[in-house]
């Protein structure tokens, strides 16, 4: 799966408190895809070229590479009586009070996200994946209680997806491959075996990000409140694609094949969603408690897995709900101290607003039984990856820590479970209706300084068969996941610093 090297460099630097930079910079290898050879054990074409990875997997995934990750000039400086703070470069902010299920949190969209992190690292905060990108932003104390604060991004990068092939990723589709299997590998096809259309360069809009948030501290309720507006163009790409060109079939094959196939496809990155959000953070007794709603305008939905239109996919208004808390283990005969957090995210449908015969949500034309098609086709459900109005999540975090079992010794025993509880998010890639993603480990902390962790993790999905139970169609979830269910691992892992 991964026998994997990474290495991350820090320098900070800091003027008496007045201005200062810091720049960051990852660098990785892993040993287990030094092979850079691909096959396809379900008779069709691999999803790239010549049947080996192409440069950017072996980059992002094999290496030896790197890439800078911070790299941004700060100051501090007083505006009249207001304390200001200004970044200046490639970093990362995080607004709202969502933790686990970003998916549904004000912060979706912020930056984009390491998506091969997120998978390998079940129950990872969201802010721990965000990727930096070139931004200036602000913080204004306006009052001792109430802070303004602002994101204009410079650039926009999508969100790195695990790549087809890999380990993690269970899907043959995905952005960063060279082509998309359309015919099995059949001599009976003539010239049309083993066809594939070509991946093109994706649809995206460009660095129009922004957004403005102020906090406030009210002691009545001794709490903080926050409001929030932001505009992004999505960093996460569209269900579905975009079919971009056709190739007639000739005769005989046509009979089988049809009259044309595609010949080409893009991912679509959706524009401009607009996000408003209001969230509150106060102690509940010995429970830190954080909680947002939001509502988006334009955001992009679950779309059908292909389409012709040269726009997008489906579009509409959603509400969004985050509740989560934290609470601080006390000394117990089971444990010495340690944490515990849960969120739970609910999601709603408001208004389909654009494309609705592209949107795959049960009632709606594009849900449809997997397995059926053309004019046999039959209305879905929730088991043939469709949407419904409204979806409820739940994330959880156990870590009990057990301190001083030797000299300098610590351990943890971390335990993480995300479960879609009911429904499926109408938003893409949302969540699905009993997609189960779990981890339990052990770490221990030798001299503050050296961390060695053996952790175990799965994910199971509710999966529809074909009629020989032979191959899996399909389910609750898309393909990334449906096709990744038989990915148990167990990892090592080893980190210090120096």
């Amino acid at each position: 799966m991964s026998n994997r090297l990474d290495l991350l460099g820090e320098l900070d630097l800091n003027y008496k408190g007045v201005f200062g930079a810091r720049v960051s910079a990852a660098s990785w290898y892993d040993h287990a895809y030094r092979d850079r050879s691909v096959s396809s054990p379900a008779g069709q074409a691999t999803s790239y070229n010549n049947n080996r990875f192409n440069d950017e997997v072996n980059r992002f995934v094999h290496g030896p590479s790197g890439e800078i990750l911070d790299a941004f000039v700060w100051s501090n400086f007083d505006l009249g009586s207001v304390p200001v703070n200004v970044k200046l470069g490639r970093h990362t902010v995080v607004w709202g009070e969502g933790m686990f299920i970003g998916a549904h949190a004000i912060s979706y969209g912020q930056s984009p996200v390491d998506g091969m992190k997120a998978v390998s690292s079940p129950g990872i905060e969201t802010k721990e994946t965000f990727l930096p990108i070139n931004q200036l932003t602000f913080k204004a104390q306006l009052t001792d209680k109430l802070s303004l604060a602002g994101q204009y991004a410079f650039d926009w990068k999508p969100t790195r997806v695990p790549y087809a092939g890999t380990y993690l990723m269970g899907a043959d589709n995905a952005p960063g491959v060279d082509r998309y299997a359309l015919t099995p590998c059949n001599p009976a096809l003539g010239p049309y075996s083993c066809m594939a259309m070509a991946n093109t360069a994706a649809k995206t809009s460009g660095d129009k990000n922004w957004g403005l948030s102020a906090r406030l501290d009210v002691d009545a309720i001794d709490s903080t409140l926050g409001a929030y507006y932001r505009q992004f163009n999505d960093t996460n790409p569209e269900t579905g694609i975009q079919l971009t060109s056709f190739a007639p079939v000739s005769a005989p094959y046509n009979a089988i094949l049809g009259s044309a196939l595609p010949n080409s496809f893009r991912f679509v990155y959706p524009a401009v969603t607009k996000l408003w959000g209001l969230s509150l953070s106060k102690s509940v007794g010995p429970v830190s408690v954080g909680a947002e709603v939001s509502w988006r305008k334009n955001a992009h939905l679950n779309s059908v897995a292909s389409y012709t239109s040269t726009s997008t996919g489906a579009t509409g208004d959603t509400f969004h709900a985050v509740v989560n808390g934290t609470y601080g283990l006390t000394k117990t005969a089971l444990w010495d101290t340690g944490t515990l957090i849960g969120e739970l995210a609910y999601s709603r449908l408001l208004k389909v607003t654009g494309n609705e015969d592209l949107y795959r949500g049960v009632g709606y034309a594009g849900c449809v039984k997997l397995g059926t098609s053309g004019a046999t086709a039959q209305p879905g459900d929730v088991t043939d990856t469709c949407s419904t109005k409204n979806y409820w999540e739940l994330a959880l975090r156990f870590t009990p820590q057990y301190l001083g079992v030797l000299p300098s010794l610590d351990l943890s025993v971390p335990v993480t479970v995300s479960y879609g509880i009911k429904g499926s998010a109408a938003t893409g890639g949302g969540g699905f209706e009993g997609l189960l993603k779990w981890s339990i480990g052990i770490a221990a902390i030798y001299a503050s300084k050296h961390e060695f962790s053996l952790t175990y993790a799965d994910m199971s999905v509710p999966t529809k068969y074909n009629a020989a139970g032979t191959a899996a169609i399909g389910g609750n979830a898309l393909n990334s996941s449906v096709g990744a269910t038989d990915r148990g691992r167990l990892f090592l892992t080893y980190k210090t610093s120096f």
